[in-house]
């Protein structure tokens, strides 16, 4: 079975999560990846908290599989050295502070101008152009940006970030349909195009109710942090049992219906009770909420979970990230899967979240070791009387001196295959 972009080539300048998320999500799809990072720490996520034996958990989940290229884009031979292959793919990536790519002389108009086909995508945290534009591009400086911190928290109390990088996710997925969507048309055009996205329009995009309340409204209803439940709909949060949490969904009035019955409240189930109208309910959720959080405290979760889905009301557990890792239901589903990293050994990792019924998707690829493939992908494109040892030694490359390298990715087609050939 084939891969969806078998013969595609990218050239990553991605750092930390958008653009990684992006990028791997083109490799899951047989994409050919070589990332390029920076002498002599790479990938920020490289060197993060959690580590193995000086291996980083984080940057092997997001990299797995992408060639890496070690590459002082501060020297002007770097520069040089980069741009002499970059007509070689299809796509570039990059998530660099908006301008840098063109005061590298890697811009969009420079490289397409000799790459015509070449489709470009541009990651930031707000957008290319604007005032907030130079901003740090991170995760929380868009939650902020975009109101969802104010979402978040108990009422009245501070607001609390998001507990996962969600726009960061959101970003690399938005990017990765932009150049599905860019590929797809360059085969009807035969040419190539230029893509931006931003972390703030991917959290702008998740608003389900708070931005369309106050503009529906204009400005007489402004939703805000409401704790463990839903500021509007209800009974839809997080509900206390004897030994920790579930989260139900019965704003709908069939769901409702079977909350009830899951409770033995069939008094409730009068269709002359006023909380038989949806809109009685979310007015009253200060009233609805405690009655069910006091039906589910007095049993455990796995009690509560059982009468619930027994009764097929939307409900499921909160779990802790041990649980979740070894959930036998996502392992089965193949939601997350077990690889083998040469230094961190076994390792548990989201798969990729898309299923192809005609298409393969998904290899236990190891992540590269810093400047890894220097002398792979680039040995071809370096003129006399340079060479990698050369440019290495006057610090334009750089390798992780370690001596063991993994060997199971292959070789790639730029180990045989010299520019213009």
């Amino acid at each position: 079975m084939r891969a969806i972009l078998e013969g595609i080539k990218v050239l990553d300048f991605t750092r930390v999560l958008s653009g990684p998320t992006a990028t791997r999500y083109l490799l899951e799809m047989g994409a050919e990846v070589v990332k390029v990072e920076a002498p002599t720490s790479g990938d920020l996520t490289r060197n993060s908290v959690t580590q193995k034996n000086g291996r980083s958990g984080y940057f092997a989940t997001h990299n797995r599989g992408k060639r890496s290229i070690c590459v002082n884009l501060k020297d002007e031979r770097g520069v040089q050295l980069i741009r002499s292959i970059t007509d070689e793919f299809d796509v570039i990536v990059e998530n660099f502070t908006p301008g840098t790519m063109d005061r590298l002389g890697l811009g969009w108009e420079e490289l397409s101008s000799t790459n015509p086909k070449l489709i470009m995508c541009s990651i930031s945290g707000f957008g290319q152009t604007g005032p907030l534009s130079e901003l740090p591009g991170y995760d929380g400086i868009a939650q902020a940006y975009a109101g969802i911190g104010s979402l978040n928290g108990e009422l009245g109390g501070a607001p609390v970030p998001v507990g996962v990088p969600v726009g960061d996710v959101l970003t690399g997925t938005n990017a990765t349909a932009g150049i599905l969507g860019a590929l797809f048309m360059r085969e009807k055009t035969q040419r190539g195009q230029k893509i931006e996205t931003s972390v703030l329009e991917s959290y702008l995009q998740a608003h389900d109710t708070a931005l369309q309340t106050w503009s529906v409204t204009e400005g007489q209803t402004i939703q805000t942090r409401n704790g463990r439940f839903h500021a509007l709909v209800c009974p839809y949060g997080i509900f206390a049992t004897e030994n920790g949490y579930v989260f139900i969904a019965a704003a709908a009035d069939n769901h409702w219906n079977d909350l009830c019955s899951a409770m033995d409240r069939t008094d409730l189930l009068d269709p002359q009770h006023r909380w038989q109208d949806r809109f009685t309910r979310e007015a009253e959720r200060d009233l609805v909420n405690p009655l069910v959080e006091l039906w589910s405290s007095n049993l455990s979760r796995d009690q509560a979970l059982e009468r619930l889905q027994k009764h097929r009301v939307p409900s499921g557990p909160i779990l802790s990230i041990d649980e979740v890792g070894n959930l036998p239901e996502l392992r089965a589903s193949g939601a997350i899967e077990v690889v083998s990293d040469p230094v961190l050994g076994t390792i548990v990792v989201p798969a990729f979240p898309i299923h192809f019924s005609g298409a393969e998707t998904g290899h236990s690829f190891e992540a590269a070791f810093l400047g890894e493939h220097n002398e792979e992908i680039l040995s071809n494109f370096i003129r006399e009387p340079d060479s990698i040892a050369s440019l290495t030694d006057s610090g334009v490359l750089f390798e992780e001196p370690i001596s063991t390298r993994p060997s199971s990715q292959g070789v790639s087609s730029f180990a045989t295959n010299k520019k213009g050939d």
